[in-house]
């Protein structure tokens, strides 16, 4: 079963993704920011990390580089609802970045579980 990390400043959001991806089957676990994401990743294994952009303390795209030097096999899918810069601007920078997959929010589940299923494989 894979391990999957969701970080995100939106307490709602978390708890809705906790959900949705706790039922399908996998284990989640939840940050609140960058900073105490890269933190989880250090003491936990983790297969996935579903990031959104837009955070207070260490935002997604610092995130998603430091990732990728202390964790590179970790696989990122990055959410964003957008911002001053739009939410293009920031998903193509975290694609450049290395996340397998972006996704601009709001989304609906299932399209969310597809991605999920993309990166990591079939269930």
């Amino acid at each position: 079963m894979a391990n999957i990390l969701v970080v995100d400043d939106d307490p709602l959001v978390l708890k809705m993704l906790m959900k949705i991806i706790g039922r399908a089957g996998y284990n989640v676990w939840t940050a609140e920011n960058g900073r105490e994401a890269l933190q989880r990743i250090q003491e936990e294994s983790v297969d996935l990390m579903i990031t959104d952009i837009v955070m207070p303390e260490k935002e997604g795209i610092e995130t998603i580089a430091e990732l990728k030097k202390i964790a590179p096999e970790v696989k990122v899918i990055a959410i964003s609802g957008g911002g001053l810069s739009g939410t293009d601007n920031y998903l193509l920078a975290a694609q450049k970045l290395g996340a397998a997959r972006v996704l601009a929010k709001p989304f609906h589940p299932e399209v969310l579980l597809q991605a999920i299923e993309q990166v990591l494989g079939p269930r």
